[in-house]
């Protein structure tokens, strides 16, 4: 039997790159992304171009206005300003947790479950994710303890004890997915046809590729591309 595996593909840098972490090391891959009125849409065409290039099957699960009425979240309220410190920003509860006002309670848990769900049917016992436990942000929801113990909880939802979530970046730098991008020789790609900014601007390209240059998102982007660079540097020397 072929293993196959569904690539959870937002259009940002880690998923990604997971997407040819993914062609890599299973026989049949495919796609799936969320439509849940982030205010970055534009990374679900970056997505789109992704799995085009890739050539593989790439499914859009329109989730509609449910995390814009939950609100409170610089992801889904263009009036709250993307800060890693939601104090004053209007998201209360990602302030009260020390989170970031990107931070939406439960996401994960609901694109994860989704996404699980289409693998089923699907054929594929294998959930590949971008989340990233070191991540500035610190999004508990990309933790190592909540992967694994929601693992176990979709293994039980779906009676497929065999199911499993990869996790490939869970517990990389910025750096080390740049780093991990240009060994599977995907680096222009990543670089050209991902989107992580959370304003959704790509009217500025950068080394890095393509942001606002100033939100958290691009910050931490372009950080990672930064350390990246000098290790290049260092190796060429």
């Amino acid at each position: 039997m072929k293993r196959k595996a569904l690539v959870s593909l937002s259009g940002g840098q880690d998923s990604g790159t997971c997407l040819f972490w993914a062609l890599s090391e299973y026989d049949e891959v495919e796609a799936v992304s969320f439509d849940y009125g982030q205010r970055h849409k534009v990374e679900l065409d970056c997505a789109s171009r992704l799995a085009s290039r890739a050539g593989i099957r790439h499914t859009v699960l329109g989730l509609g206005p449910a995390f814009r009425q939950l609100g409170g979240s610089s992801l889904t309220d263009e009036s709250i300003d993307s800060r890693s410190d939601a104090t004053g920003t209007g998201n209360d509860y990602a302030a009260a947790h020390g989170l970031p006002s990107s931070f939406v309670p439960g996401r994960n848990v609901v694109l994860l479950g989704y996404g699980a769900a289409l693998a089923a049917t699907r054929g594929a016992h294998t959930l590949v994710t971008g989340v990233c436990s070191t991540d500035d942000a610190g999004y508990p929801d990309c933790r190592i303890d909540f992967v694994r113990s929601y693992e176990i909880a979709l293994r039980h939802a779906l009676d497929e004890p065999q199911f499993r979530i990869e996790a490939p970046l869970l517990n990389l730098t910025k750096a080390d997915t740049w780093d991990l991008a240009q060994r599977l020789q995907c680096l222009d790609a990543i670089v050209e046809h991902t989107h992580t900014c959370y304003h959704g601007d790509r009217s500025t390209r950068f080394d890095w590729g393509y942001g606002c240059g100033r939100c958290p998102s691009c910050m931490t982007r372009a950080a990672g591309w930064q350390q990246f660079d000098d290790r290049q540097r260092q190796r060429n020397r």
